[in-house]
């Protein structure tokens, strides 16, 4: 919708809104999950600042997370969806300073140094090889890769899941992230549902399904091991 900006007023806007109010209160009801949802991690940088290690916790989330946005920040740029744009330039932008926050706290950089690098490499030449494609075989290109992306990424939940189950715990991947994950899952259903978009209903339900199974470990095993006590080898006397 184009709109005039000269005569833009808070009565217009509010009328705008109203104009479809349920469809504007989900709209804003997924903007909140996906601002909450982007942001979460910042807990586990937190948590890294405090023990000044990031070893515990795995990258694979956090890389896939900014090769996703970055391939849904293209296809959003395709479809000149302004919202979308907004929201994974975001996403984009605070998923690359979680990962820059992963380094910097890694007791062994060198190698994922050589991993990030290398996959920022392999990006660079798919944009560059997208940008010299007319826009709808991109748009279709990119759609593709996009949702094959993000369901490969998917395929992390039955690892983090596999992890969860052979170690009895599963203190590798903070709890909001996830539950965050699952919730704007199904806001994105919803929405790529209303802008009858394939490509995103295809990913977003099929990640829901894995994400849900994954946040289901938590409620299975303890977020942290336990630690066992030692008995003492010199018995103790108790006097009355």
């Amino acid at each position: 919708m184009d709109v005039d900006l000269s005569t833009v007023s808070p009565s217009r806007l509010f009328a705008m809104y109203t104009s479809n109010l349920m469809w504007s209160l989900f709209l804003t009801s997924t903007a909140l999950h996906a601002i909450a949802l982007i942001t979460s991690p910042v807990q586990a940088v937190y948590k890294w600042i405090r023990r000044q290690s990031s070893d515990s916790d795995t990258p694979i989330p956090y890389i896939c997370a900014v090769i996703g946005s970055s391939l849904w920040l293209r296809y959003s740029i395709f479809l000149q969806d302004t919202k979308l744009i907004l929201l994974q330039t975001y996403a984009v932008s605070m998923q690359s300073f979680f990962v820059f926050a992963l380094i910097f706290f890694r007791s062994k950089k060198r190698k994922l140094l050589r991993i990030v690098s290398t996959i920022g490499a392999v990006m660079f030449l798919l944009f560059l090889y997208i940008g010299n494609m007319n826009e709808e075989d991109g748009k279709e290109f990119t759609g593709r890769f996009a949702s094959g992306a993000q369901i490969a990424g998917s395929l992390v939940c039955p690892y983090l899941i596999y992890k969860a189950v052979s170690s009895k715990c599963i203190d590798f991947v903070p709890l909001a992230p996830v539950v965050f994950t699952w919730v704007m899952e199904f806001h994105a259903i919803v929405y790529s549902i209303g802008i009858d978009d394939f490509y995103m209903l295809l990913a977003n339900t099929i990640f829901f399904c894995m994400d849900g199974s994954l946040l289901s470990m938590f409620f299975i095993y303890p977020t942290e091991k336990l630690k066992k006590e030692l008995k003492s080898p010199i018995p103790t006397i108790t006097t009355m």
